[in-house]
Protein backbone atom coordinates (compact mmCIF):
# COMPACT_ATOMS: atom_id res chain seq x y z
CA UNK A 1 0.00 0.00 0.00
CA UNK A 2 1.29 3.32 -0.89
CA UNK A 3 2.13 5.75 2.20
CA UNK A 4 1.01 9.16 2.53
CA UNK A 5 2.96 12.37 3.08
CA UNK A 6 1.62 11.77 6.80
CA UNK A 7 3.01 8.65 7.08
CA UNK A 8 6.25 9.84 5.89
CA UNK A 9 6.50 12.69 7.98
CA UNK A 10 7.72 12.53 11.94
CA UNK A 11 5.91 13.90 14.53
CA UNK A 12 7.33 17.47 14.43
CA UNK A 13 6.02 18.01 10.49
CA UNK A 14 3.85 21.01 8.95
CA UNK A 15 1.91 20.08 5.66
CA UNK A 16 2.15 23.08 3.36
CA UNK A 17 0.24 21.06 0.45
CA UNK A 18 -1.38 17.50 0.46
CA UNK A 19 2.02 16.00 -1.37
CA UNK A 20 4.54 19.28 0.64
CA UNK A 21 5.68 18.56 4.60
CA UNK A 22 8.52 20.47 6.42
CA UNK A 23 10.13 17.92 8.54
CA UNK A 24 11.58 19.96 11.70
CA UNK A 25 13.04 16.55 12.84
CA UNK A 26 15.12 15.58 9.81
CA UNK A 27 15.38 19.08 8.81
CA UNK A 28 13.80 18.90 5.46
CA UNK A 29 10.77 18.79 3.32
CA UNK A 30 9.10 15.59 1.95
CA UNK A 31 7.97 16.31 -1.65
CA UNK A 32 5.55 13.45 -2.12
CA UNK A 33 7.49 10.15 -1.40
CA UNK A 34 11.28 11.96 -1.72
CA UNK A 35 13.02 13.40 1.00
CA UNK A 36 14.86 17.04 0.27
CA UNK A 37 17.94 17.26 2.56
CA UNK A 38 18.57 20.51 3.23
CA UNK A 39 21.59 22.38 4.15
CA UNK A 40 21.98 23.55 7.87
CA UNK A 41 21.36 27.49 6.50
CA UNK A 42 18.82 26.68 4.54
CA UNK A 43 15.90 24.54 6.54
CA UNK A 44 17.73 27.60 9.43
CA UNK A 45 15.76 30.36 7.31
CA UNK A 46 12.81 27.85 6.11
CA UNK A 47 12.17 27.52 9.81
CA UNK A 48 12.25 30.96 10.96
CA UNK A 49 9.90 31.59 8.01
CA UNK A 50 7.36 28.99 8.76
CA UNK A 51 7.35 29.53 12.70
CA UNK A 52 6.14 32.98 11.56
CA UNK A 53 3.37 32.69 9.10
CA UNK A 54 1.75 35.25 7.11
CA UNK A 55 4.66 37.92 8.61
CA UNK A 56 6.87 39.76 6.72
CA UNK A 57 10.06 39.01 7.46
CA UNK A 58 12.98 41.71 6.83
CA UNK A 59 16.01 40.56 4.70
CA UNK A 60 18.44 41.71 6.88
CA UNK A 61 16.55 39.45 10.04
CA UNK A 62 16.70 36.32 7.58
CA UNK A 63 20.73 37.46 6.89
CA UNK A 64 20.98 37.22 11.00
CA UNK A 65 19.51 33.92 10.98
CA UNK A 66 21.36 32.18 8.36
CA UNK A 67 24.40 33.98 9.08
CA UNK A 68 24.61 34.71 12.53
CA UNK A 69 27.53 37.07 13.63
CA UNK A 70 28.41 37.28 9.91
CA UNK A 71 28.50 40.05 7.70
CA UNK A 72 26.42 39.11 4.19
CA UNK A 73 24.53 40.74 1.43
CA UNK A 74 21.52 39.96 0.06
CA UNK A 75 22.47 37.87 -2.82
CA UNK A 76 23.56 35.11 -0.13
CA UNK A 77 20.08 35.21 1.13
CA UNK A 78 18.62 34.59 -2.63
CA UNK A 79 20.69 31.67 -3.28
CA UNK A 80 19.09 29.84 -0.05
CA UNK A 81 15.51 30.97 -0.88
CA UNK A 82 16.05 29.68 -4.82
CA UNK A 83 16.46 26.73 -2.89
CA UNK A 84 13.80 26.48 -0.73
CA UNK A 85 11.81 27.39 -3.23
CA UNK A 86 12.59 24.26 -5.18
CA UNK A 87 11.41 22.42 -2.57
CA UNK A 88 8.06 23.52 -1.65
CA UNK A 89 6.84 25.19 -4.52
CA UNK A 90 5.16 23.59 -7.60
CA UNK A 91 5.95 26.50 -9.66
CA UNK A 92 9.23 27.79 -8.19
CA UNK A 93 9.42 30.80 -10.43
CA UNK A 94 6.19 31.73 -9.50
CA UNK A 95 5.94 31.22 -5.64
CA UNK A 96 2.68 31.13 -4.27
CA UNK A 97 3.77 29.74 -0.89
CA UNK A 98 7.28 31.84 0.00
CA UNK A 99 6.48 35.18 -1.51
CA UNK A 100 8.79 38.06 -1.79
CA UNK A 101 7.74 41.57 -0.75
CA UNK A 102 10.23 43.46 -2.75
CA UNK A 103 12.86 45.92 -0.89
CA UNK A 104 11.52 44.84 3.06
CA UNK A 105 11.51 40.48 2.94
CA UNK A 106 9.90 37.37 2.45
CA UNK A 107 6.63 35.98 3.50
CA UNK A 108 5.59 32.50 4.31
CA UNK A 109 1.94 32.05 3.57
CA UNK A 110 0.55 29.50 6.08
CA UNK A 111 -1.44 26.40 4.63
CA UNK A 112 -5.11 26.53 4.64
Amino acid sequence: MAKSIEDLCTEDCLLVAPWIGIDFAQQGVWRGKRFISLPARTFAILEFLVRHPNAVIATTQLLAVGWPGEPRVPDDLWRHVHRIREAIEVHPRQPRILVNRRGVGYCFRAPG
